[in-house]
């Protein structure tokens, strides 16, 4: 049982409120019952009695009072919990580092971050009414007892048994819905073949033919696994109806039969089992959501448990700051291996030695495959090194130091997200920014309003220009930008090149720029060539000059 540990652990301080309040209203409920009894006898004689009435008026709003206080606060503490919960997720995901998110998957973390914890959104206020209901339930069995000990066993023994019910019918209904549920995805996918693949099924009658006699057996048996499972619905919710009406004719014709003196109290003896049907069903209704809600529990421990298990006993990587923005940044005999799920490596780079230095501009170029990104990542610290260093004007970076680094530099990389919102950049200069979407052809496409861009619905290349204006706003001193170009058209490819690239330099950044326009190459100050994971040796060509690749170790 993780609930209820963590609701003592993380919410402890409205408990015992929220258990008084519980109580009061379970009293008041049974309270109500016996002042309805006691002026139901006045009422047969003619007569009303004005105290009778007035403690029914108090009763009534302690009542809605003390349940109006306890769902309240019960659903404001559940969302608290949840939110606790959503800080702590979105905490360890930003300190994990890329490997972590990736080994982990993209998919599992969604799924967490919003499926488990939605599911924890949807269950906690109505496990909160619940417990609310099976306390009212305590006290109402505690009253009918006093009046029958016989009518109570029999009533919350056929209760029981309507409950019983109802939970394996639901069971069994959640299946059928489970059916239901691949079956209209089966007719989904065959909508999908319809709409995505329109041009190759207008091409081919034949192909059109066969979709479509799909898609019609897959409607089919949609409408078949729905029309059971609402068929099963109606049938349990008529069961477990006539059920509880059956509970209100057994305190009529079957409790007198087992006990004498029944006449005496058998209109509140039944008013009591009317009084039970409600929080009956909402119990029967709330207890196969304590099996999801520990489900979302385990998922969501299990995921904290994976991060903080990648993280070790890492020290803080914001202890400390770097003593001044980096002049150059370098990697020095850098290595790194990517690992299957055994822990067997399936690619590995390094070692690399590679100097980025302020106010130049350095290329780095390979083949796909080769290990451009990785060092990169490496690079950048978003991936730990598994052996060499990450210096900044030439000293190493200690761990304590990473965030500091990383927060000197902006990159982006080929899979860049661009978000409407500029986060991280504070009360940004409007001018600045007119003057930043002008620069990159932007104006008349994209403006900036309350911190954020009017659209991001936009070409790829076009976001990615978006992206530059980020990093210029952010103003770092390195920047780095993987494959930036290869989105955009000729003629800011040549603007990039020739224009931005060297105003970038001129401003003193630290700019690493990974590009295959070998016809711009004379513009870099340094050229890296990454093959297999390697740095290699080489010499590219400039008219009748010739350069040597800056610092280029083999791989030993």
């Amino acid at each position: 049982m993780k609930l209820l540990p963590l609701v003592l652990r993380e919410i402890p301080e409205n408990l015992k409120t929220l258990a008084l309040m519980n109580a009061l209203s379970a009293v008041a409920t049974a309270a109500l019952l016996w002042l309805v009894d006691a002026a139901s006898k006045d009422a047969a004689t003619g007569t009303v009695n004005p105290r009778l009435l007035i403690m029914y008026a108090v009763t009534v709003t302690l009542f809605g009072v003390t349940h109006n206080y306890a769902l309240v606060t019960a659903s404001q503490d559940a969302e608290r919990l949840i939110h606790r919960i959503r800080l702590r997720l979105f905490d360890a995901v930003r300190r994990a580092d890329l490997v972590t998110v990736e080994r982990i998957g993209r998919a599992s973390l969604n799924g967490v971050l919003t499926q488990d914890t939605q599911t924890l959104a949807r269950t906690l206020p109505m496990l909160a009414i619940g417990g609310q209901q099976g306390v009212m339930l305590v006290f109402l069995a505690v009253y009918l007892a006093w009046l029958s000990p016989i009518a109570c066993v029999m009533a919350f023994g056929f209760a029981g048994l309507a409950t019983a019910v109802k939970v394996g019918r639901t069971t069994r209904l959640r299946r059928n819905m489970m059916e239901s549920a691949a079956a209209e995805a089966g007719v989904f996918d065959g909508l999908t073949d319809l709409l995505k693949g329109f041009k190759e099924v207008r091409m081919s009658r034949p192909r059109a033919d066969g979709l479509i006699r799909d898609l019609g057996e897959a409607s089919a048996r949609a409408r078949a696994v729905n029309v059971d499972m609402k068929a099963q619905w109606g049938r349990n919710f008529s069961l477990v109806e006539a059920m509880f009406y059956a509970l209100i004719g057994m305190m009529v014709f079957a409790v007198p039969l087992f006990t004498s003196g029944y006449y005496q109290v058998v209109v509140p003896a039944t008013t009591a089992a009317l009084f039970i049907v409600g929080p009956v069903s909402t119990v029967s209704f709330v207890a196969p959501l304590v099996t999801q809600t520990e489900l979302a529990l385990s998922n969501i421990e299990a995921m904290e448990e994976r991060l903080r298990a990648a993280a070790g006993d890492a020290p803080n990587e914001s202890a400390e700051p770097l003593p001044k923005p980096p002049a150059s940044i370098a990697l020095s005999g850098a290595t790194f291996a990517y690992t299957d799920a055994d822990g067997t490596p399936v690619f590995a780079v390094g070692p690399l030695s590679a100097e980025f230095r302020a106010g130049e501009i350095t290329f780095v170029t390979g083949g796909n495959g080769s290990g451009k990104s990785t060092m990169l990542r490496l690079l950048t610290g978003l991936m730990p090194l598994s052996g060499g260093e990450r210096l900044a004007d030439g000293e190493p970076v200690p761990a304590e130091r990473m965030q500091s680094y990383r927060d000197q530099i902006s990159a982006i990389f080929s899979d860049y997200h661009l978000s409407r919102r500029l986060y991280g950049v504070a009360d940004p200069d409007p001018a600045r920014i007119r003057a930043l979407l002008e620069r990159l052809e932007m104006q008349d496409k994209v403006t900036v309003a309350d911190g954020a861009f009017s659209t991001v619905s936009l070409s790829t290349g076009q976001r990615k220009r978006l992206a530059l204006v980020v990093a210029q706003l952010e103003d770092k001193p390195v920047i780095v930008l993987d494959e930036w170009a290869a989105d955009q058209d000729p003629h800011f490819r040549r603007v990039f090149y020739e224009e931005l690239l060297p105003e970038l330099r001129a401003a003193g950044k630290i700019v690493i720029c990974v590009t295959h326009d070998d016809r711009w190459f004379h513009l870099a100050d340094r050229v890296y060539h990454m093959n297999e994971g390697r740095i290699e040796e080489g010499r590219i060509e400039e008219g009748h000059r010739h350069h040597t690749l800056f610092s280029l170790e083999p791989a030993q």
